[in-house]
């Protein structure tokens, strides 16, 4: 008789276990992720469109079940964001080679372990230290009349990005297809601990360079100065930078993480709940991205 889909784990199934992907499959995923990857970005799911749709050949060719293609294209739907550069297509590569293999909920698990920390390594790489580089240098021609300052920066921008992409994806589906066949003893939950530390501090770090939030409320205390009372204005940010600087941008961010975990709501809601807090408290006057000149 034949089973109903959810009888077994969709993990463990045997539907992909004796399919392999053609070397068509795998060019066609990665031009679908290199044409939408970022052209599909979203606030609710960021990334999450682009890397179903470069999944989907891969899904169909692996589960001739309509229910079990539909899984996967659900699970893959799941929130998702990392470096286009530098992070995405090696993640793409890895998920295929562990769809491939029959390890669905390791798919996955490699989505969330590495998107953190491979976000942060990459906007570093491409955007703070590549990019200064190459920029700089066509500008510099560019202001000088030089016809090859902007065919260097677009040279430079289109070749390699094509190039390093192309290659994480491939590099990745070939080591992924032997990292799913040692996968045991809980490498990939002490994988996935390990990245998501890794994450969180490179998130802790940037937190103070994109949060910008400091209070612009006083107080009044009275002091006595050689032996005269008078009453004193403090700034309260000038105390918090003195015992805990940057305290207010951190608790802002934990508190939209504790919106999204404890609570659930959607990141569209949470984006609309900090502009409306924000816009008001500012209104009022109590806070700003940075003390008035007049206050410091």
């Amino acid at each position: 008789m034949p089973s109903e889909p959810g009888d077994h784990e969709p993990d463990e199934g045997s539907s992909t276990a004796d399919r392999a992907l053609t070397r068509s499959d795998l060019t066609r995923a990665f031009w679908r992720y290199f044409w939408s990857f970022q052209i599909s970005w979203n606030y609710e799911r960021m990334q999450a469109l682009g890397f179903a749709y470069a999944m989907e050949p891969v899904l169909r060719r692996l589960n001739p079940d309509r229910e079990a293609y539909a899984e996967g294209l659900r699970r893959h739907l799941q929130f998702f964001n990392t470096s286009p550069f530098i992070g995405g297509p090696l993640v793409l590569g890895a998920a295929v080679a562990m769809e491939e293999a029959g390890a669905k909920s390791s798919a996955h698990g490699v989505k969330v372990a590495l998107m953190g920390p491979l976000a942060g390594i990459g906007d570093t790489l491409v955007f703070a230290l590549y990019n200064s580089v190459v920029f700089t240098i066509g500008a510099s021609w560019a202001l000088q009349g030089n016809i090859f300052g902007p065919i260097f920066t677009a040279l430079m921008v289109l070749v390699p990005y094509f190039a390093v992409r192309r290659w994480q994806f491939f590099w990745a589906y070939a080591q992924g297809r032997k990292l799913a066949a040692r996968l045991a003893g809980g490498a990939l939950a002490r994988l996935t601990e390990g990245a998501t530390v890794l994450g969180l501090i490179v998130l802790g770090g940037f937190v103070p360079s994109i949060v910008k939030v400091v209070t612009t409320l006083t107080y009044r205390q009275e002091v006595t100065v050689q032996g005269r009372a008078s009453t004193q204005e403090v700034q309260v940010q000038h105390q918090l930078d003195a015992l805990a600087p940057y305290l207010l941008p951190v608790l802002v961010t934990a508190g939209t993480y504790l919106l999204i975990k404890k609570f659930r709501l959607k990141p569209v809601w949470i984006i609309a709940l900090v502009a409306v807090v924000g816009v008001t408290l500012g209104w009022l006057g109590w806070f700003a991205p940075t003390l008035p000149e007049v206050a410091r």
